[in-house]
């Protein structure tokens, strides 16, 4: 499946290539700002049971700063490129969380903690027209994405240990993070209905295949450990939104968006400093995208 979508896609960049080689296309600047409010979540599950092991529980509330440049190849066909990114910034206080008895639901290491880092996404689809009219337009297109995010930990307090309450333990900060990475092909379509001549309702569907990755630090137990998670899942992210025109060429637009993707059997290879190494599965990697955007729409 996967090789055949990146043989279309291939022919698709191709093709979009040519035709950009041999006219001057109109395009379409925008620039957005996301109100980011979700998670990103590890889980590890005890050997052939739904029981968790571990959970580090992450917020991702951010402002993010999107810019997307949207060219016509033709009347029928275009290139879409959007990049966004947050600052270096406090996503909010999230918690790690181990239940060390197998059968039992009893939490016995519990530890909250800030999460400060960067998001970043990229994508660039290629899409075509498949039906307009006076108020209706709509295309499909193909592409790839990719959706980062670092997260370093810090002001770590545990609680509970070993299944003691051991009241507010601080410890400091030394460099531990957990890093995850959402890349794959997207399949998608978008909508325009036209209201009226000056506010247009806009509407967008994607499912992606994704590779989700995570590399992670941890100095907080004894000894330290590393680790790599990998492993395949589907993704998808929909919006919806109203377009306002100004002028011909300046539009502004207000919408919500939602993102989700959640790998469930993944794989991990975890190294201590001590040189020994372990093999899980089971891994689950969870990242969530909402809120609200806001931008401004220029035509060049």
């Amino acid at each position: 499946m996967k090789r055949t979508m990146s043989i279309v896609f291939g022919m698709l960049v191709l093709n979009s290539a040519i035709a950009l080689a041999d006219s001057v296309v109109p395009v379409d600047v925008s620039f957005q700002n996301w109100n980011i409010k979700g998670n990103f979540d590890y889980t590890l599950h005890y050997i052939n049971s739904s029981q968790v092991l571990s959970k580090i529980s992450m917020p991702q509330n951010q402002n993010m700063s999107i810019l997307t440049t949207k060219v016509k190849t033709n009347d029928e066909s275009y290139i879409n490129i959007r990049y966004g990114s947050t600052a270096f910034e406090n996503k909010g206080a999230g918690s790690d969380s181990d239940w060390q008895n197998p059968g039992s639901s009893t939490i016995t290491d519990y530890g909250t903690m800030n999460f400060n880092g960067k998001q970043k996404m990229y994508s660039i689809d290629f899409g075509t027209k498949v039906l307009e009219d006076e108020r209706n337009n709509t295309s499909i297109f193909i592409g790839w994405g990719e959706n980062t995010t670092d997260n370093a930990l810090t002001n770590v307090i545990y609680h509970l240990e070993s299944g003691i309450n051991v009241g507010n333990v601080p410890q400091s900060d030394n460099g531990s993070y957990l890093n995850g990475t959402f890349s794959g092909l997207r399949l998608g379509a978008e909508t325009r209905y036209k209201i009226n001549e000056k506010l247009t309702l806009n509407g967008g569907l994607t499912t992606s295949f994704l590779t989700a990755k995570a590399n992670g630090h941890w100095g907080n137990h004894s000894p330290a450990w590393d680790w790599t998670d990998s492993g395949d899942t589907f993704g998808y992210n929909m919006n919806i939104g109203l377009k306002y025109v100004f002028t011909r060429n300046t539009l502004a637009e207000i919408g919500y968006y939602y993102s989700y993707a959640k790998m469930t059997n993944g794989s991990e290879t975890l190294n201590y400093n001590n040189g020994i190494s372990d093999k899980f599965s089971g891994i689950g990697l969870e990242y969530k995208q909402r809120g609200y955007y806001f931008g401004l729409n220029a035509k060049l």
